[in-house]
């Protein structure tokens, strides 16, 4: 698991990437190379996009083709 941490974090794209440093744990998941708390972080930022219970069929589309750009 712990190798596949570089690839993950490789397969953001900058915004996502930017967010996901930004995070207030992303010392800790950096030090340990915990690969499944990194996915949940961006997985978090992925499907909230910035607002959780505003424009959620937008937010689902848009969520939607973030997955597919991954």
């Amino acid at each position: 698991m712990r190798s596949l941490y570089p690839v993950v974090i490789s397969l953001c794209d900058s915004n996502i990437e930017d967010k996901v440093k930004a995070h207030e744990g992303y010392v800790e998941i950096n030090c340990t190379r915990d690969t499944i708390k990194l996915l949940q972080v961006i997985k978090q930022y992925m499907y909230l996009n910035g607002s959780e219970n505003l424009h959620t069929i937008h937010n689902q589309f848009m969520s939607t083709i973030s997955l597919f750009r991954m």
